[in-house]
């Protein structure tokens, strides 16, 4: 397979019934073992994957393509550990640094992400497709190359470690693996949450037909992403976060006119919008990353804020009073994995920002609200209410359902409120089918 790299340059700066798997590594490689990330599987917490090889491999035993048992074409494609997008290869890929000669590389996605990119372990990168190929898998490779933090190439490939267990492919040999690539801990179940009619309860969809688990007591509001579930409390207004358990709850700040989650990070908007915050990540401790703003906006790909004069959207850049403009005043904007999309002013079309600058490329028409996360970017039709997903590729969408009260995304999956609010459904997938999994609701929250 021939591989054509574009991105940046090496003088960029540097972020930091299957047989089981043979665990026994060589004596070189465990002399790697210390600097070696954690890397786990680059899917969605608890997402069964098959590994596979074939003859056609260079090397056989080291390159592996991984299938999702269930959906696949679109399935989120997620970092592996913390690194740099340092560029953008073909067909479908890129490759991560990760610092200490660590490189990983992912081919065959839809949608990657661009080079320059910061990414967590976790984050969106890309999405399952088959670029290059006759059907929809990913190719994953780990590299090390000692003696560089700014490239590696085939020769640098080395059997990849994922969640502590050292694979050597075989052909005749596929591995069925589990992700742990979860973030922060996840409760076990769906990553949809509901709030009771009377907000009284906080519930997690498990995932299985109509069954819910109540985790939580009463809550104002419900903020989900990849670094957990919060909930504001409805006195009070101080956010508690979810730590996994039913009724397992800790207060990690206190009131804010808005909270949004940004990959593993938590941010805040202080109750006189005059200053952003981002949680620490332990405890109530808190530090201020930005001035005024007049509304956020968050997901894999970042946090965005207006400017609460203009109305013009700036991007944070990870470090604090450090934001950069990105476009002007937009009705509303919105975050999937690894790309930023605004709805014009007055709602007539809908445009993704190019990545860089405040260059951004029409893609929609008129829309009444947004609705982002890792399973994509979703739309509703201003004069009917029908939902919409969009492709990917500009002017092109497919209806995927009727009106909603409120729709939610988490990272594979598109639920619905029923307009009267008495029923959740789950989108099948596949054209405008779907299921009923849960009852009444007062509002729905995915991560």
């Amino acid at each position: 397979m021939r591989i054509t790299r574009v991105g940046l340059t090496a003088a960029a700066a540097l972020f930091l019934a299957p047989l089981a798997a043979v665990s026994v590594a060589t004596s070189a490689q465990a002399g790697m073992e210390d600097t070696r990330p954690d890397f786990r599987l680059p899917f969605p917490c608890n997402t069964r994957i098959e590994l596979k090889t074939y003859g056609g491999h260079n090397p056989t035993d080291k390159k592996i393509d991984m299938y999702r048992y269930g959906m696949q074409t679109g399935s989120p494609i997620l970092a592996s550990a913390d690194g740099y997008v340092h560029e953008n290869v073909s067909p479908g890929g890129l490759e991560i640094r990760h610092g200490n000669g660590w490189f990983t590389l992912y081919l065959h996605m839809t949608n990657v992400a661009r080079p320059g990119t910061t990414v967590r372990r976790g984050d969106v990168i890309g999405y399952m497709g088959s670029v290059g190929a006759n059907y929809p898998h990913l190719h994953y490779e780990q590299l090390y190359n000692p003696n560089s933090d700014q490239n590696a190439e085939n020769q640098h490939i080395v059997h990849s470690r994922l969640q502590g267990q050292l694979l050597i492919m075989h052909p005749d040999r596929p591995i069925d693996m589990v992700s742990t690539n979860c973030g922060t801990p996840v409760p076990s179940g769906s990553g949809l949450f509901a709030l009771s009619p009377d907000r009284s309860g906080v519930f997690q969809y498990t995932g299985q037909g109509n069954a819910w688990t109540k985790v939580g007591g009463a809550a104002g509001q419900l903020i989900t992403g990849g670094a957990g579930v919060f909930a504001t409390n409805p006195s009070t207004g101080d956010l508690y976060r979810y730590n996994g358990t039913p009724e397992n709850w800790s207060k990690v700040g206190g009131p804010g006119a808005q909270f949004v989650v940004s990959g593993d990070r938590v941010y805040g908007l202080s109750p006189d919008r005059s200053a952003v915050f981002q949680w620490n990540g332990s405890g109530t401790t808190w530090t201020k990353v930005g001035g005024a703003a007049g509304q956020l906006y968050a997901g894999g790909a970042g946090l965005f804020a207006t400017n609460p004069s203009t109305g013009d959207l700036y991007k944070y850049n990870g470090t604090p009073e450090n934001w950069s403009k990105v476009g002007g005043p937009g009705a509303q904007f919105a975050v999937t994995g690894s790309r930023l999309y605004g709805l014009s002013p007055d709602r007539t079309a809908v445009f993704q920002w190019n990545g860089s600058g405040t260059a951004w490329t029409k893609v929609g028409g008129a829309a009444a609200q947004l609705y982002a996360g890792g399973a994509g970017l979703f739309a509703t039709n201003p004069s009917t209410g029908d939902i919409y997903k969009f492709s990917g590729t500009p002017e092109n969408w497919a209806k995927v359902g009727g009106p909603g009260r409120q729709f939610a995304v988490t990272a594979d999956q598109l639920y619905g409120l029923a307009p009267n609010g008495q029923a959740v459904f789950r989108w099948t997938g596949s054209g405008t089918s779907w299921v009923q999994v849960g009852g009444p609701a007062h509002s729905i929250s995915g991560r």
